[in-house]
């Protein structure tokens, strides 16, 4: 399954793997076998919640997709049960996890109890004892979860060992290729997207819209909302266009913007710095809210502008012109992300073919 979103979940659930978090007790069953080692509900259930919750952060329009919640959870077993190939693999080669890397790993997740909820430094004894408390959570003694930390730095040096050496370095003609490939798109035409795997066209997509937002005209745009609630009725939205309303009239007696928007914004995320948005460009923004922002000169308000979700006075910063996209800018990273594709499918392959030999029974329906 040479994919990125295996490949992603590969990563994801190497992190979240036997680090303690469990959000609640289940009830354990067995859900797969491995060559006779089971994957237990518990597990199963737990890495679902992370990665859904990673998705939602990093892709969230793949949940616009029909039976995207189904196909993620299959995706999830599988990749547990690739997980416990590539261990396997790695204690039939007899690869050696050294005391001092396993007390380094240990310590490095330790390290993310260091810290309080409202990111306050915990004393060294409080910090052990949150530590703790997660592995009770978990119902996990000290022995148990150093065996899941070796189990994970014996994959990484499997993999380190096995495949990063022979990963192919990408030419500068394969380099170049891509970066015209990456050039078209960003200019607006797909065409070379054409006939290539749907998850090759999505990374090719992400990488266009990186450097599209690099070397399109962009703007530094702050804003103060004023929130129109969904059902609200016809007097309530009178109050909130008079809101914004005494907003504008503030502004004009040149009342601080970044002031009014801590004070009055129903963007409480951007309120703390003042309303601002940061640099956007085209396709960013709600239309009316760009048609008019694009439109503006450098330190102008606009009036309140109404979109669905409400009313929004925009302020414009700064302005950045449009740039071409440079072959000889782009061209180290554009590398790496070759490099990176490689070992990808190496290890992907190296994966599969494990999977060709492997005893693999499942209790459940992936589906679910």
């Amino acid at each position: 399954m040479k994919n990125t979103t295996k490949y992603l979940l590969f990563c994801l659930i190497l992190t979240v793997s036997g680090t303690g978090y469990l959000r609640a007790k289940v009830m354990d069953k067995i859900v797969a076998k491995v060559n006779g080692e089971p994957i237990m509900s518990s597990e199963y259930a737990k890495n679902k919640t992370t990665v859904i919750e990673q998705y939602k952060r990093a892709m969230p329009g793949f949940f616009n997709q029909e039976n995207a919640l189904k196909e993620l959870s299959k995706k999830v077993l599988d990749q547990m049960i690739d997980d416990i190939l590539l261990k396997q693999k790695a204690k039939t080669m007899k690869i050696k996890v050294y005391a001092r890397e396993l007390d380094k790993g240990i310590d490095e997740i330790k390290k993310r109890f260091s810290f309080n909820a409202k990111g306050e430094i915990l004393s060294g004894e409080m910090a052990e004892k949150a530590f703790e408390n997660e592995l009770n959570k978990e119902n996990l003694t000290l022995s148990g979860f150093r065996e899941k930390i070796r189990g994970q730095i014996m994959v990484r040096k499997l993999i380190d060992q096995t495949i990063r050496p022979k990963v192919k370095t990408p030419s500068e003609m394969e380099i170049r290729t891509f970066f015209n490939k990456i050039n078209y798109i960003v200019k607006g035409d797909s065409s070379t997207l054409k006939n290539l795997p749907e998850e090759q066209q999505q990374d090719m997509l992400a990488v266009a819209l990186k450097f599209k937002e690099l070397t399109a005209e962009r703007l530094r745009v702050k804003h103060i909302f004023v929130k129109i609630e969904e059902n609200a009725s016809f007097l309530e939205k009178n109050k909130s266009l008079k809101k914004a309303r005494d907003i504008k009239k503030k502004l004009d007696k040149d009342e601080d913007f970044e002031d009014l928007a801590k004070i009055h914004s129903d963007d409480k995320e951007s309120a703390l710095t003042g309303g601002d948005l940061g640099y956007i460009f085209k396709g960013l923004l709600p239309e009316e809210l760009e048609i008019k922002a694009f439109s503006m000169q450098v330190g102008e308000i606009s009036k309140p502008i109404k979109t669905k979700f409400g009313y929004h006075i925009i302020k414009v910063d700064e302005r950045k012109a449009k740039q071409k996209l440079k072959f000889n800018k782009i061209q180290n990273e554009l590398g790496q992300l070759l490099s990176a594709q490689n070992f990808k499918e190496d290890l992907l392959e190296f994966v599969d073919k494990l999977r060709t030999t492997a005893k693999i029974k499942l209790f459940i329906d992936e589906k679910k």
